[in-house]
């Protein structure tokens, strides 16, 4: 028998949606993109908390590294016999005169010991805006690098900048011995008559080199606002690392700061003195106290740079965390810097130049 097919003209088959599926589909995909705004968000949180950490290593390191490459080269003087004998009294590290600077040689390291509110007086001419509490590091050298005064290896007079300090290193006519030409400041005109040392063959002029004041200290700020910090950077002071350098302005000596790095909050450094004259660190000290003497025997540092970040950190991040900085002792942040993130940088540098020459 065939198979009968019963027809109800008034059943369809369902066309689109319900109200009620509508809106349960509707409240799904406001689940999933909330969800994945939620996962964005977080994602953007991380990658910012990633990007303070990354500069504040950043900067950390590049402070060390330019601390460290800069102390690799103190007490190089070109072409010397011996080492510069310490002067009568510790240098003042703001002084450009000839004597001062020339006296200064045997110093190639000097050091002032967490200075408080004010600093001493023989600092207080050249470096602004010191971060109570932190140490100034000084170092003394030339500069390797006599290229731009030369032409074809030979010096160039005219190519010395009036009011440069330069010393130069060599040796002398009178005593066939290799010594030095005082720090003097070029004039233009009797620079060829002033700096009288030759090389080793005897007649061609030595170069000159730049003498160099480099002076290393933490700042309150990092741009100053009318030479003061109470304003600076936004409203929101941040610590940075400068250094103070011997250069000239007008014609004569003078003192610069330049910004090294933003973000350092604490400097510590430890000096490490040869007292048997063999080259090799026997004693370590924060350098308080020292007499001229003790500086001239200074071999090696240690270097303990605490950096920070430019910015708070999110989440309801404290740094709690203890930072041994040597023998100034532990520091911590207190409660109201607890938001930033902090990493602290330790480093050791042999002085090669001063402690190469104390073996001999």
């Amino acid at each position: 028998m065939p198979n009968r097919v019963i027809r109800h003209p008034g059943l369809r088959g369902q066309q689109g949606l319900t109200l009620i599926e509508f809106m349960v589909a509707i409240t799904i995909g406001m689940i999933l993109v909330a969800a994945i705004a939620t996962l964005i968000a977080q994602q953007s949180g991380n990658r910012a908390e990633i990007d303070k950490s990354g500069r504040m290593i950043e900067n950390g390191r590049y402070a060390v590294q330019t601390m460290q490459t800069d102390l690799q080269m103190a007490g190089y003087w070109g072409e010397i016999g011996s080492a510069p004998a310490a002067p009568g009294s510790v240098p003042d590290p703001c002084d450009t005169s000839a004597a001062t600077l020339e006296a200064a040689m045997g110093v190639h390291v000097q050091g002032f010991d967490q200075p408080l509110a004010t600093l001493p007086t023989s600092l207080q001419v050249c470096v602004k805006n010191h971060k109570p509490g932190t140490d100034v590091l000084v170092l003394r050298r030339v500069d390797p690098d006599t290229t731009d005064i030369e032409t074809s290896g030979t010096v160039t007079w005219t190519l010395l900048k009036p009011g440069q300090v330069y010393l130069q290193t060599g040796l002398n006519p009178a005593t066939s011995q290799f010594d030095w030409v005082a720090p003097t400041a070029a004039n233009g005109t009797t620079d060829s008559s002033t700096f009288t040392r030759l090389r080793k063959n005897k007649t061609t002029p030595a170069s000159p080199r730049k003498y160099m004041v480099h002076i290393y200290y933490v700042s309150k700020c990092s741009v100053e606002v009318s030479g003061s910090c109470t304003n600076a950077d936004g409203g929101t002071p941040i610590p940075t690392l400068k250094r103070v350098e011997l250069g000239v302005t007008s014609g004569a000596p003078s003192f610069s700061t330049v910004t090294i790095a933003e973000g350092i909050e604490d400097f510590q450094v430890d000096y490490s003195r040869d007292t048997t004259g063999d080259g090799v660190p026997d004693t370590d000290s924060d350098g308080n106290g020292f007499t001229a003497n003790n500086w001239a025997e200074v071999v090696g540092v240690k270097l303990h740079v605490l950096a920070r970040s430019l910015e708070k950190a999110g989440n309801g991040f404290a740094d709690t965390k203890v930072y041994a900085m040597g023998s100034a002792g532990a520091a911590s942040a207190p409660v109201s810097e607890q938001a930033f993130k902090r990493h602290l940088f330790v480093q050791s540098v042999r002085l090669v130049n001063p402690a190469g020459r104390r073996v001999f």
